[in-house]
């Protein structure tokens, strides 16, 4: 089923996902596109007034992963809401989307990059190409992503699309029979990306319910080497992780990648890892997780970062090590959905046996209470 939001331009976007996407069980979502002939009046408009963009709305049974795989390789971000109607650092995402998207080199050939196959389009990292005469990205392309990549210009495009993806979400959120009534949060992922058969910017969202772990605890697994240029938030990443994700055993939550020669541990396919350590000298504890610049920076990271230096708790970027697991007093990852989650059980693929580690220590709840708290400050009213 196709919605149309308005019927103020003639023309509407062309990616739009089929109607016959995949199921993926009973998960009902709202897909929504911006106007790709809105876009330049968006950039142009000096005005502070409201604008009402075209935007297209497919209702699809289909997750977010499938949602960003139906794409090219483009720059993505997951957010949640806040009394279903604010954005938690909603402009903490839109850095991150102008960031990930300008680390991200489109072009039309190959130059020894990896070709998106359900696309026209090579994507590379901007990085790989510096020293490459062939890897240019075109002007035509540029140009057409230059409002993309600045910060301030990006907000005012995905601003009415999240607004008025919600709105959709919510009204069709309505028909589940599982659905509690104006209760229920919902998870946001914004894509950012470019369609050679096209020849224009792709700006979508995907709008489904918030779920998370209902024991308030997990279990993961080590298992799998660290990604390259992990401070991109990149959907070339999602294809990468599907082997690892099928791989996860019953029972298990997250999936923790690690240096298999060094031991340390980096972070989770969607989450970041954390290891609560005894100082002795203090007889305090201390948090730690992998350093910035070797993973994805997620925004209750930054949450986390922030209440220990507030609250006096030590916090390091140090790598927790798998030879020093059980030395740990808790350790907890943290996501959009999840927020902060202790975990309970690690399991290892190297022949170890799995270690049970406590999941009611006074520094990972004190954490756990005050992120729930900061998310609300947070809020970027949106509806």
């Amino acid at each position: 089923m196709t919605l149309i939001a308005t019927n103020n331009a003639t023309n509407s976007f062309t990616d739009n996902i089929a109607d016959d996407a995949p199921l993926s069980g009973t998960l009902r979502a709202v897909v929504s596109e911006l106007c790709s002939t809105d876009l330049a009046t968006l950039i142009s408009s000096n005005s502070r007034a409201s604008l009402s963009p075209t935007i297209t709305h497919n209702l699809l049974r289909i997750d977010s992963s499938a949602f960003l795989l139906q794409y090219p390789r483009g720059a993505y971000t997951t957010a949640r809401t806040v009394k279903r109607v604010s954005v938690v650092d909603f402009q903490t995402h839109v850095n991150r989307l102008a960031n990930s998207i300008s680390h991200i080199n489109y072009k039309s050939y190959d130059c020894s990059s990896v070709i998106d196959q359900s696309s026209d389009v090579v994507a590379v990292d901007a990085a790989d190409c510096a020293d490459c005469e062939d890897c240019g990205e075109p002007e035509e392309v540029r140009k057409a992503l230059e409002s993309f990549r600045n910060a301030a210009t990006l907000k005012r495009l995905l601003l009415p699309l999240v607004r008025e993806g919600l709105k959709k979400y919510y009204e069709i959120e309505e028909e589940n029979t599982w659905h509690i009534k104006g209760v229920s949060e919902a998870k946001i992922t914004v894509l950012i990306s470019y369609s050679f058969a096209k020849r224009q910017p792709i700006l979508a969202t995907h709008v489904s319910p918030l779920r998370a772990p209902r024991s308030g605890k997990c279990r993961v697994e080590v298992h799998g080497e660290p990604r390259k240029a992990a401070e991109t938030k990149d959907s070339q990443w999602v294809r990468e992780r599907r082997s690892l994700e099928a791989s996860l055993h019953p029972g298990f939550n997250e999936l923790l990648l690690y240096d298999s020669n060094t031991k340390n541990i980096y972070e989770g396919l969607s989450s970041n890892f954390f290891a609560v350590l005894h100082n002795p000298d203090t007889q305090r504890s201390i948090v730690t997780t992998a350093p910035k610049h070797c993973v994805l920076e997620g925004t209750i990271l930054r949450i986390v970062e922030m209440i220990c230096e507030r609250d006096g708790i030590e916090f390091r970027f140090w790598f927790p090590n798998v030879a020093d697991v059980e030395t740990w007093t808790g350790a907890f990852i943290t996501s959009t959905s999840r927020l902060v989650l202790p975990v309970e059980l690690i399991k290892f693929r190297d022949g170890r046996p799995p270690v049970k580690l406590p999941t009611h220590d006074e520094t990972i709840a004190h954490i756990r209470e005050e992120v729930h708290k900061e998310i609300f400050k947070r809020a970027h009213r949106i509806l």
